[in-house]
């Protein structure tokens, strides 16, 4: 019997829940398969990019880690690119037929993109983009009473003066841009309110400008009145870079 082409899935970690939806492209052979991090508590997760992905004939899974949107645990940072690797594992698992666990990318956005970067040393994934990506944390000053109004009411198990305690001491993605030898597709707004444009020019420079940088002048964090633009180039690039990556 065809596939509907959508699922929810819950797979495990560390003995706690994770959960999600994965969107299948049609027919039942093997396809290119994108994993969406969305950020920060995650209000915008990208469920029109996954939908246009599939019309091009990818997969795509969109989760949530261990604290946000329903999944078990708490929230913290130190453990986001675990989960990353958790969805890997449960993509490579042959659940789907339908997955090509050879032709794996991650799109992350906000936070979900320096989750990306920390997750894109893992040999399964093909390509890495991010969009609006938190990369240098102790140059974008999140203070717990910011956390308090649009964070923590999102997330279990933290409190705005643990996120602060945290954020404060969290470690910036450059060293593993550096080092990371697949293709790597930066996207930001020039006047990003939320997190600054030198955030996507220092991933550029650790990443010995290998990667591609696209600048949008008017979008803002979430591209909300520019999301045909932001498609059509993320699923453009991603179709290309991991043809190209096989």
């Amino acid at each position: 019997m065809p596939h509907e082409g959508q699922t929810g899935v819950v797979f495990e970690i560390e003995g706690e829940r994770l959960l999600g939806s994965l969107f299948l492209a049609r027919g039942d052979e093997p396809k290119p398969t994108a994993v969406l991090l969305h950020g920060l508590p995650g209000i915008e997760k990208n469920y029109d990019l996954a939908h246009a992905l599939r019309e091009r004939g990818w997969n795509s899974l969109i989760f949530h880690y261990r604290g946000s949107w329903g999944s078990d645990g708490v929230y913290r940072f130190e453990t986001l690119a675990d989960d990353v690797r958790a969805a890997l594992d449960y993509l490579s698992s042959g659940a789907h037929e339908q997955i090509d666990s050879g032709r794996l990318a991650l799109v992350g956005h906000s936070m979900g993109g320096w989750t990306a970067v920390k997750a894109g040393d893992d040999d399964r994934v093909r390509a890495v983009a991010v969009i609006g990506a938190v990369t240098e944390p102790s140059r974008v000053h999140f203070t717990a009473a910011t956390a308090e109004e649009a964070f923590t009411p999102f997330l279990n198990g933290i409190t705005p003066q643990e996120f602060e305690e945290q954020w404060t001491v969290l470690d910036g993605v450059l060293e593993e841009a550096g080092a990371l030898d697949r293709p790597l597709l930066i996207v930001h707004a020039v006047n990003d309110p939320m997190v600054p444009v030198e955030q996507a020019h220092l991933l550029h420079d650790a990443s010995g400008s290998r990667a591609r940088l696209e600048l949008h002048p008017d979008a803002n964090h979430a591209f909300v009145w520019h999301r045909r633009w932001l498609i059509d180039l993320v699923v453009g690039w991603l179709e290309e870079s991991v043809q190209l990556s096989k």
